[in-house]
């Protein structure tokens, strides 16, 4: 698996550090969306060859060595158990049938797609939040990954990452060399 590196921009290069070390680098605070859009095409402007993706988050999930961590739902907790994480992806198949049976049963557009490929199936399970599933959500939208950040979040702070990704090449895009699935939302059938 070949690693992603970010160029960071020489106004950030003292804060955020060795750019392989990212993840454990201190955020970047910024106190307005105008703020963010002009760090945000900073950031985009110095790694041309990567489509920018976000995620927003309430807070920021450290690792014991200070790191940022993001794991998708069904691996999520302190420590999960064999037992439990096979538990878990039981629900995510009995939905995942229960999704394709009902596109079938309704004849709704793109339902043969649906019972075929389960990727399919659980990037919509995931983005409805039916059930955990081994995908994460990102947008290009950086309103969508704010408003995320702010959704139920009673503190007056919240996180928006930036991550940029190989080139999208289909709906759903296998990438071997950094080890990729993307499947684009937008239109997932």
């Amino acid at each position: 698996m070949r690693h992603i590196v970010p160029t960071i921009p020489k106004a950030y290069e003292s804060q955020l550090g060795d750019p392989s070390k990212i993840s454990s680098s201190r955020p970047i605070k910024i106190s307005t969306f105008r703020g963010l859009v002009e760090v945000i095409a900073k950031f985009a402007y110095h790694n041309k060859d990567y489509l920018s993706f976000f995620r927003g988050q309430s807070k920021d999930y450290l690792n014991k060595a200070g790191s940022s961590t993001f794991y998708p739902t069904i691996y999520r907790g302190e420590y999960l158990s064999h037992r439990e994480l096979r538990y878990k992806f039981d629900i995510l198949e009995g939905c995942a049938k229960a999704l394709a049976q009902f596109f079938e049963d309704k004849r709704i557009d793109g339902y043969k797609d649906v019972k075929r490929r389960k990727l399919i199936q659980w990037s919509i399970l995931r983005h409805y939040e039916v059930c955990s599933t081994p995908l994460l959500d990102f947008t290009h939208s950086l309103r969508v990954a704010c408003s995320f950040a702010y959704s139920k979040n009673n503190s007056e702070s919240a996180y928006v990452f930036m991550f940029g990704f190989p080139y999208l090449t289909n709906r759903i895009s296998l990438n071997s060399e950094h080890d990729l699935v993307n499947i684009r939302g937008s239109s997932p059938i």
